[in-house]
């Protein structure tokens, strides 16, 4: 029994016609027949009545019937199944991404990108860069997006797009007349860090030591949207990438380049000891146009100088 015996026995039931039937299936009309009299030597009972004018089914043939019509079905679910996954609407993508980007400026990418994929569930969470990175090699997380790349058995890295950190100052601050700010310029200036731990960091106090500019370092926090929020409260200024400063109220903060230039990568991060599906891969192509986008806008409103 195989499925095309199902297909010219379901065929048949349906038109009442061997001739019928073979018109639909584009065959000959004596290959409908010997599928038939094959699925009937295999049941092992008959399954038409023939007739001058057609044929009708038997009792069994009607109860098989039944059941080759729930095969059908599951079939054609199967169908619409491949059809959703060829589409890129099926199946379930776990995300992890830095703060400043999962909660500001992701969602409005993701949305555009779940607009036309009704099937597709999405789940996103936060963790510093550092920790996302554990979180797809040992948790099965499917796409990450950080700002560190380092040896780590388990994933692999692309660079997805780079960003020039800014300076970020509170309302009302001696310098928020400046188009640009130089690291020079924040010498004695109460500033607002990262933890040591932070790569990015790293980049930032080598620009500050290499000019010779001493800062006063008066808080450290965790994630540079908080370095923002303290900076709002006039607790200082700080140096951070240009993510953290969306969404602010207009007046909250100050926003201005920063010389020397300090550039900060954005890595996707993905498990390397299994494929990326075609849903993530079309999700991280799209991640990486939607922010390359929001990135130049963003430089656009803050100037970019000479």
């Amino acid at each position: 029994m195989n499925i095309r015996q199902l297909e010219a026995f379901k065929a048949v039931v349906e038109l009442g016609s061997f001739t019928r039937a073979a018109e639909r299936l584009h065959l000959s009309q004596p290959a409908v027949s010997k599928l038939i009299m094959l699925l009937e030597r295999n049941c092992g009972f008959a399954l038409f009545h023939r007739q001058k004018n057609g044929v009708i089914p038997t009792a069994e043939g009607e109860m098989l019937h039944s059941e080759v019509e729930r095969v059908f079905l599951g079939v054609e679910s199967v169908s619409a199944r491949a059809r959703a996954i060829r589409q890129l609407d099926y199946g379930e993508i776990e995300i992890v991404a830095f703060p400043s980007l999962a909660t500001r400026v992701l969602p409005p990418i993701l949305a555009h990108f779940l607009r036309s994929k009704p099937g597709l569930r999405v789940t996103v969470s936060s963790r510093n860069s550092w920790l996302l990175v554990d979180r797809v090699a040992s948790q099965g997380v499917d796409v990450g997006f950080g700002m560190v790349a380092t040896e780590r058995p388990g994933v692999r890295f692309d660079r997805l797009c780079s960003m020039d950190a800014v300076c970020v100052l509170p309302a009302g601050h001696r310098l928020a007349a400046c188009p640009v700010i130089e690291a020079g310029d924040l010498h004695g200036e109460r500033f607002v860090a990262m933890a040591e731990e932070d790569r990015a960091q790293l980049k930032v106090d080598l620009a500050f030591s290499d000019c010779g500019a001493r800062r006063d370092i008066v808080l450290k926090a965790q994630l540079t949207e908080a370095c923002c929020s303290f900076v709002a409260a006039g607790v200082g200024v700080a140096v951070v990438d240009p993510l953290s400063t969306v969404d602010f109220a207009p007046g909250q903060l100050v926003v201005r380049p920063f010389r020397p230039l300090v550039t900060y990568d954005i890595w996707t991060v993905t498990p390397s000891y299994r494929e990326i599906p075609l849903a993530s891969q079309a999700l991280i192509a799209h991640v990486r146009t939607g922010l390359t986008a929001r990135i130049a806008e963003f430089a656009g409103t803050i100037g970019t100088p000479e």
